[in-house]
């Protein structure tokens, strides 16, 4: 296979497949942002305010980060030209995608917390509780990946990580988004799922309809919350490793260029 055809395979992926990614997260998005500041209003949820402040981050990510993406198909990305727009890509996009894997955390987290036995952890389960540590999220992330727009740049004529800082970005990526997102969300997620198997355990015929419901709908959040946590992890385990070998072939694809 030559280059030229796998370089025409990797612009159609682009193309057509970022594009199908566009759309169907944007409708995703858009219905389960709907449907979460609906259910806020019946009845407020700390874990459905965390899932509603992730759907949002992904619904801005979407509409700023793979647009542009797309649009460098085709054109000429704005990134490779300016500077400013190079390192606001990165940082910006770096923000946003580790405030939507917070916000999945801290609802794995929440999950755990109310299913525990102790009413003290519990506790922890609270709207007020959960508007905190979402302002919390939002004001650590734009200072932990500030090296980001420190570093990055597109001095080479391509925007991305100098070779003296492609290792440990490739490091930060691998520590930040391969391993701690999907360990602490499949950490939490199991423990959680085990206490609600024991507190179904505990169910007995004289408990009233409205607790059983309660637990059902428990249940069913942690269903979705599941399902959203194995999304992440198919999807982007890979990502460090991808970015690595972008870093480490990047000079193979300059030095044909020329």
């Amino acid at each position: 296979m030559s280059v030229s055809t796998i370089v025409n395979i990797q612009k159609n992926l682009g193309r057509y497949g970022l594009s199908a990614l566009i759309l169907l997260g944007n409708v995703g998005n858009i219905l389960t942002i709907l449907i979460f500041i609906r259910t806020l209003r019946k009845q407020l949820n700390s874990c459905t305010c965390y899932l509603l402040a992730a759907s949002i981050t992904n619904w801005i990510l979407i509409n700023s980060t793979l647009i542009s993406t797309v649009y460098g198909v085709d054109h000429v990305d704005p990134q490779h030209r300016s500077l400013v727009v190079c390192k606001l890509r990165w940082y910006g996009g770096q923000i946003l995608l580790m405030l939507s894997r917070s916000f999945m955390i801290a609802a794995c987290i929440d999950r755990w917390a109310l299913t525990s036995p102790y009413a003290k952890i519990r506790s922890f389960c609270r709207p007020k509780i959960a508007r905190n540590v979402i302002f919390c999220l939002l004001l650590i992330w734009p200072i932990i990946p500030v090296h980001m727009a420190i570093f990055i740049n597109n001095y080479s004529g391509r925007c991305g990580a100098p070779s003296y800082y492609a290792f440990a970005f490739a490091v930060y990526l691998f520590i930040f988004i391969g391993f701690l997102p999907p360990f602490l969300m499949i950490f939490f997620g199991v423990l959680a799922w085990n206490n609600l198997r024991q507190i179904r355990s505990r169910v007995t015929p004289r408990q009233n309809l409205a607790q059983v419901r309660f637990h059902k709908a428990d249940r069913d959040l942690m269903r979705m919350l599941a399902g959203e946590v194995l999304v992440y992890v198919v999807t982007t385990i890979l990502y460090p490793a991808n970015v690595l070998y972008g870093f480490i072939t990047t000079p193979i694809a300059q030095q044909s260029d020329v």
